[in-house]
C-alpha cells in the first residue's frame, strides 16, 4: 500500500433487518460522523418492516456534508452475504461497518481511520470497545475484548484459540476482500474470519476507547453458560456451530497461502471441526437418533484420540440428568464466588 499522504474516502456502512425501533438512531449516528471524507451506505436486507421506509425518509431528508448511498437486497440473504453485497457497493478504501440497532459516536470513523493511518496500511483490521447498552438504550457496562486479542492478534488466536473480534466494533482495509474475495456461503458470522485473514496479511489493532453503543440481544452476552440447557441447546451450541464453519473455512481457505503456524492451524481445524459438528448433530437429533449414534462416537473418539465425542453423547442422550447436574454446578460456582467477593470486602 503506497504512503497516504491525503485523506482517505472512508465508506461507513449501516446494515439493518428488521430494526426499525432502533434504525433511525443508528443512521443518525452515521451522520453526526466527524470524518470527511465519508460515504455513508444505508443497506437493508430485505426487512418485511419498515426499516427500509425509514432509511429512505431519511437519505431524502439528509442535507449535510457526507455522501448518501441506499441499497435494498432482494431477497434477503442474511448476515454474511448481506456483508459481501456492501463491500460490492463501497467506494472507500476503509470500511466501518454499523449494525442497524447499534449507535456510534461521532468521532468513531474518525479515531479508526487515525489508528489505520498511523499503521501506514499493516492493520487491515482495527476494533474498539464498546458501552453495551440495553435493548431501551440503557448503559450496562463497558465491554472490551479478551486480553490474548489485544496481546496476540495472531492467525492462531483467532483460530486455535477460538477468539474473535466483536463485529459490532470492527473496521476493515478493503484488501481485506480484494485480496481474498466474498466471505461467501458456509459460515454464519464474519467476527473469526475477518480477523483471521487480517492477521495472515498484516495485523488487527485495538482502541480501548468505547466508539459504539453496542445493544445487547441475541448472544451479546456471549457464549457463557447460565444453564445445562443454555449449554446443550442455547447460545453455547450456537456457539459450537459457529466455530465448526470457521474451523472448515479456515482450514481450506487459500491452500496455496503461507502465513505463521499455517500448517499446526490447519491439522487443528480439521481435528476439532468434526467434534463440533458432533455435538451440533445430537442436539438436533431425537432420543432413538442419539442412542444409534454411540458407534459413531466411540470411533470419532478413536480417530481423535479425544473422549470428548464419547461426553456429549452422553450429555445429550441422558440431556435431563445431566442438565439437572450442570445447574447445580453452576449455583455452587456462583456461590463460592459470592463467598469470595463478600470476604474480601469484610477484609
Amino acid at each position: 500500500m503506497t504512503e497516504m499522504t491525503e485523506r482517505p474516502l472512508v465508506s461507513f456502512a449501516v446494515i439493518a433487518y428488521n430494526q426499525e425501533r432502533f434504525i433511525r438512531e443508528a443512521v443518525e449516528g452515521a451522520f453526526a460522523q466527524t470524518y470527511q471524507p465519508l460515504e455513508i451506505i444505508l443497506s437493508d436486507d430485505c426487512s418485511p418492516d419498515g426499516t427500509f421506509a425509514i432509511m429512505q425518509e431519511m437519505a431524502a431528508a439528509y442535507d449535510g456534508p457526507h455522501k448518501v448511498v441506499l441499497n435494498r437486497n432482494e431477497p434477503n440473504l442474511g448476515i454474511v452475504p448481506h456483508i459481501d453485497r456492501m463491500m460490492e457497493i463501497v467506494s472507500g478504501e476503509f470500511i466501518v461497518v454499523n449494525a442497524g440497532d447499534d449507535v456510534s459516536y461521532p468521532e468513531r470513523t474518525a479515531v479508526l481511520v487515525d489508528t489505520w493511518v498511523r499503521s501506514r496500511g499493516k492493520c487491515l483490521l482495527i476494533h474498539s470497545s464498546a458501552h453495551l447498552i440495553s435493548e431501551e438504550g440503557v448503559f450496562v457496562k463497558e465491554v472490551s475484548c479478551a486480553p490474548i486479542v489485544k496481546d496476540d492478534p495472531s492467525p492462531k488466536t483467532f483460530s486455535i484459540c477460538g477468539q474473535w473480534v466483536r463485529g459490532a466494533t470492527a473496521a476493515w482495509d478493503r484488501r481485506l476482500f480484494i485480496d481474498f474475495g466474498p466471505i461467501g456461503e458456509g459460515v454464519s458470522t464474519e467476527d473469526h474470519i475477518l480477523p483471521f485473514r487480517a492477521s495472515t496479511l498484516g495485523g488487527v489493532s485495538f482502541v480501548e476507547k468505547p466508539l459504539i453503543k453496542y445493544r445487547t440481544n441475541g448472544i451479546s452476552g456471549g457464549f457463557i453458560n447460565r444453564s445445562g440447557a443454555d449449554f446443550l441447546y442455547g447460545n453455547s451450541l450456537r456457539g459450537r456451530k459457529w466455530q465448526a464453519e470457521v474451523d472448515r473455512y479456515i482450514a481450506d481457505m487459500n491452500l496455496d497461502y503461507d502465513y505463521p503456524d499455517k500448517d499446526r492451524i490447519r491439522d487443528f481445524c480439521n481435528r476439532r471441526a468434526p467434534q463440533l459438528e458432533f455435538s451440533v448433530c445430537l442436539a438436533r437429533l431425537g432420543y432413538f437418533g442419539r442412542f444409534c449414534t454411540f458407534p459413531k462416537s466411540i470411533c470419532l473418539s478413536a480417530q481423535l484420540r479425544s473422549f470428548t465425542p464419547v461426553k456429549d453423547w452422553l450429555r445429550y442422550t441422558f440431556d435431563r440428568p445431566y442438565m439437572i447436574y450442570a445447574d447445580w454446578r453452576i449455583t455452587r460456582r456462583q456461590k463460592q464466588k459470592a463467598a469470595v467477593s463478600q470476604d474480601a470486602r469484610d477484609v
